[in-house]
């Protein structure tokens, strides 16, 4: 991975996050906080052949990102001021990065999930025991995602403005969990946040053809002019984006047409 793309990807994020926290200008922002444009168009025009990992964090705090995305754009900042851009090496797969990225920013998330209970809605203890039935993972390795997952809940559920949420899933993957120690309180978890005014949980009944039968995916949206809509869909190899109008509309259709035949969690 190359400085460019780094630059290219912290130039980005410096200049949604500001468009995020109501500055449709370098210049309101920069009167806002204390700066100048200039400095805040150097960093998000990615001409600066280094950028400082504080002015970074600085001007992200001030935006009001959340701390985790603070933190890996001032390991980014720093991985190109120490000259070895290719050694980057991110918490998870380049696609979660990017996820990571454009949830805090969301303001609305269409997910469905076939198997397990989606990561947002995860109690620790549920999400521990996934990790442990991978065998892939270290106990240190299993605790730092699930600090990563909280934040990640943290960000989209609990913000001041916190995203529309509505999760669609499948009978089976409560079944599945059913006579576990973490059953109880997942379950209650699910519920609790069904109460929610921003969040809404439904079920697919277990049996019968349904159209999302290809597999869990999240549609992310956003508001107009701040960000492309964006989908994706999971697979044994990672995560596959579409961006494009005509994409997000056919799976925004099935998220629909599956939503037809779920029911509100009660």
């Amino acid at each position: 991975m190359g400085a460019g793309f780094l630059h290219d990807d912290l130039s980005n994020l410096l200049t949604r996050w500001r468009i995020r926290a109501g500055y449709t200008s370098r210049e309101a922002a920069a009167y806002d906080i204390g700066t100048t444009k200039d400095i805040i168009g150097s960093y998000e025009t990615g001409k600066l052949q280094y950028m400082e990992p504080m002015i970074v964090g600085w001007l992200l705090r001030k935006y009001g990102a959340p701390e985790y995305v603070i933190s890996e754009a001032e390991a980014k900042a720093k991985q190109i001021r120490m000259g070895s851009s290719n050694t980057w090496r991110s918490n998870g797969p380049r696609w979660f990065e990017r996820l990571r990225q454009l949830e805090p920013l969301a303001t609305s998330i269409d997910i469905f999930e076939d198997t397990y209970v989606t990561g947002l809605l995860q109690t620790r203890a549920y999400g521990r025991a996934i990790m442990e039935t991978g065998g892939q993972l270290t106990l240190t390795q299993i605790e730092a995602s699930l600090d990563l997952r909280a934040k990640r809940r943290e960000a989209v559920l609990e913000s001041a403005n916190p995203a529309k949420l509505r999760v669609i899933q499948s009978q089976q993957s409560l079944d599945l969990m059913q006579g576990t120690d973490v059953y109880d309180d997942q379950l209650e978890q699910l519920q609790e946040d069904n109460r929610r005014a921003n969040v809404e949980v439904y079920l697919l009944p277990p049996h019968g053809f349904h159209p999302s039968m290809e597999g869990p995916y999240m549609i992310i949206g956003f508001e107009v002019g701040e960000e492309r809509d964006v989908a994706y869909h999971e697979g044994p190899f990672g995560a596959h984006y579409e961006a494009t109008k005509k994409e997000i509309d056919r799976v925004r259709a099935v998220f629909s047409d599956t939503l037809a035949v779920a029911e509100r969690l009660r």
